[in-house]
């Protein structure tokens, strides 16, 4: 998932509701830039912390998919070693067969 546009979606909404909030209170120019750049700042800011967080579930969950596909060719690896080593069930069969 692309997570680079996270801070900046979360700073221009912020600001766009802080801007129409301003406009509809009747502030003044001065007071609704200094409130307006406040808000931008504080919510990119936020949004940084949201895209880490959102990328470290992301490594996570990429490191325990790798781990459990890991897990799963051990699995058949060892299945297919036994296999190798021992009888084949149709080998099993085969004898008892021959010997009734």
């Amino acid at each position: 998932m692309k997570t680079k546009q996270i801070p900046l979606i979360v700073m221009l909404l912020a600001g766009a509701v802080a801007s129409i909030c301003a406009r509809l209170m009747h502030y003044e120019l001065e007071t609704t830039l200094w409130i307006l750049l406040l808000v931008l700042i504080v919510f990119y800011i936020v949004g940084c912390f949201a895209k880490k967080t959102i990328d470290s579930f992301e490594a996570a969950i990429a490191a325990a998919a790798k781990e459990l596909e890991k897990q799963e060719e051990e699995a058949k690896a060892s299945e297919e070693g036994e296999m190798a080593v021992g009888e084949t069930p149709e080998s099993g069969l085969e004898t008892e067969s021959a010997q009734a």
